[in-house]
C-alpha cells in the first residue's frame, strides 16, 4: 500500500509506476468482464465505447477521490505545492496502483468485489447518456466514415 501510494516525484526506490501498469489492465479485464455480463445485449463496439467511458484517467480519479487517496499520497514537496493531491493524473494513477496492490496481496476476487462495488456508487447509471463522451473515438469514426482514414 505504501508504495502503491508514493508518487515519483518523491524519488524513492520504490513508486507506484509499476503496480499503476498492473492495475490498469486489471481494471480493464474487471470493467470488459462487469460491462459483458451486465449487458447481455449490446453489441462489442458500444461495449468498448463503455470501457473507454470507465476506464480512463477521468474515471480513475473520480474513483480515487470517493476513497479520499489523495489525503494519504506520498508526494514530493514541489508537487504538494503543485496541487497533486488533487490532479486527476496523480489521483489516476493512484487508483491503478492501489488496485494493482490489491491484486497482488489478496487476488482478483477481492479486487472484483472492491472495483465493482467502487464503480457502482460512483457510476449508478451505466449507458450512453451518463457516462464521459470518449471524444477521441468519437473523432476516429467520423474521420473513417467521412475519409476512410482515422
Amino acid at each position: 500500500l505504501e508504495e502503491a501510494l508514493t508518487h515519483k516525484s518523491t524519488k524513492q526506490a520504490l513508486n507506484n509506476e509499476r503496480l499503476e501498469f498492473l492495475g490498469d489492465a486489471v481494471m480493464d479485464l474487471l470493467v470488459a468482464e462487469y460491462l459483458f455480463k451486465k449487458f447481455s445485449k449490446i453489441a462489442e463496439g458500444d461495449m468498448s465505447k463503455l470501457r473507454a467511458a470507465l476506464v480512463n484517467e477521468k474515471s480513475f480519479a473520480n474513483m480515487s477521490r470517493r476513497l479520499k487517496m489523495g489525503e494519504f499520497l506520498r508526494l514530493s514537496q514541489a508537487e504538494e505545492n503543485n496541487g497533486g493531491r488533487e490532479k486527476d493524473s496523480i489521483l489516476s494513477d493512484a487508483f491503478e496502483a492501489v488496485m494493482g496492490a490489491i491484486y497482488l496481496e489478496a487476488g482478483l476476487d477481492k479486487v472484483r468485489e472492491i472495483s465493482i462495488t467502487l464503480l457502482e456508487l460512483c457510476y449508478p447509471q451505466i449507458d450512453f447518456a451518463h457516462l464521459e463522451k470518449d471524444y477521441k473515438t468519437a473523432l476516429q469514426e467520423v474521420t473513417q466514415a467521412t475519409l476512410g482514414v482515422i
